[in-house]
């Protein structure tokens, strides 16, 4: 059986149970409730009746009708990622070929940043047999921590409606199916409550981000970045914000007349397992539209270094636009060749960029 890719709408995208699950920066660990992403039903009969899901234009993952289901977070062009589909489709066919596994464990996939049409391409080329989503925009992956792909999420289910448990995960390539089989099997008979209980005293799993430089080496590159937009450095200052983002403004002066520049050093994690993290800058004026953009670690595959060819093509795409615009990302138009990943995050990252000038509303910085 094979089912269609499905994706939610731009302005539909994901509606989370709190906002504070789309803001988490813990990867979901052992004992945790897996967050209720709110899902698009899919419009092929079978994938509703393979989910077990009831009537209705969306549904939660706690609504899915298993004991145990296995959410994969994977990006099709992660090596590791279609290295292990092969395996993960065997998987599959293991459960469905054993009446004693068959509608008990279920498997759904969930692409992030990548657009349907990837998604699509990549079931097809990879004969995937169960349901995948298009994550575009990350909501789910951050929902769930964040993680490097691909991150298997094993949860226990509780009762239809109730968010179900996670009892266990996997990060990185896992070729190793039949064993994987049998973990799931195990956990079919694992009691809730239970679970529950040990993940409370579990410690919690964290993502940390190792820093590139000193606070003192990255204000220095920052500095350099409002001079190069033009102009002379009058005051300078990172700013104190709620969310935590390292945000940096200066009052530069051009001519006989002054302007306020913002900056944010922004760190990722990169969605694949085997690729660099994502740091870069990029600045803004205080009409919210991007006027600089300076790499501080970006690479593409085999983690090579991006050139100059690659950084300008990536500047010309940022500079001018606004953080009050949402800016779909295509990757046939919008990518640096090879850095499909990387290109997605940095364009993700300003999506987020709404958020950070609510905060520098709040503080005078900016008009509403």
């Amino acid at each position: 059986m094979r089912f269609q890719t499905f994706a939610w709408p731009l302005l539909f995208a994901f509606f989370l149970a709190g906002a504070a699950a789309a803001q988490q920066n813990e990867i979901v660990a052992f004992g945790d409730p897996f967050p209720e992403i709110r899902l698009p039903a899919p419009t092929d009969p079978a994938a509703r009746d393979y989910l077990g899901i009831p009537d209705g234009a969306t549904f939660t993952p706690s609504q899915i009708r298993a004991d145990v289901l296995l959410v994969e977070i994977l990006n099709v062009h992660c090596p590791h990622c279609q290295m292990q589909t092969p395996s993960f489709n065997e998987l599959y066919n293991l459960i469905e070929q054993n009446a004693g596994t068959r509608g008990r464990i279920k498997m759904l996939g969930i692409a992030a940043g990548n657009l349907p049409d990837e998604v699509q391409d990549f079931t097809r080329r990879y004969q995937v047999p169960f349901p995948m989503f298009a994550d575009p925009r990350f909501q789910a992956h951050r929902a769930i921590g964040g993680s490097a792909t691909p991150f298997s999420i094993y949860v226990r289910q509780d009762s239809p409606g109730k968010p179900g448990v996670v009892a266990g995960t996997h990060l990185g390539l896992n070729t190793r199916y039949e064993s994987t089989y049998t973990e799931l099997q195990r956990l079919t008979g694992v009691n809730v409550a239970e679970l529950r209980r040990q993940g409370q005293a579990a410690a919690r799993v964290r993502q940390a981000i190792t820093p590139l430089f000193s606070e003192q080496e990255l204000e220095y590159r920052v500095r350099t970045a409002f001079t190069t937009s033009g102009g002379r450095i009058v005051d300078f200052a990172r700013l104190d914000l709620r969310s935590g983002r390292r945000v940096y403004t200066a009052l530069m002066r051009r001519g006989d007349h002054e302007v306020r520049l913002f900056a944010e050093a922004t760190s990722r994690p990169s969605v694949c397992d085997i690729c660099h993290d994502v740091h870069f800058i990029y600045l803004f004026d205080t009409d919210a539209r991007v006027i600089g953009f300076e790499p501080l670690q970006l690479t593409k595959y085999g983690n090579v270094n991006w050139n100059a060819g690659d950084v300008e093509k990536m500047r010309r795409r940022m500079v001018g636009r606004y953080l009050t615009v949402p800016h779909s990302y295509d990757p046939r138009v919008d990518a640096v060749t090879s850095a499909t990943i990387t290109s997605a995050i940095i364009f993700d990252s300003l999506e987020q960029g709404e958020a950070l000038l609510e905060e520098l509303r709040e503080q005078g910085l900016l008009k509403n």
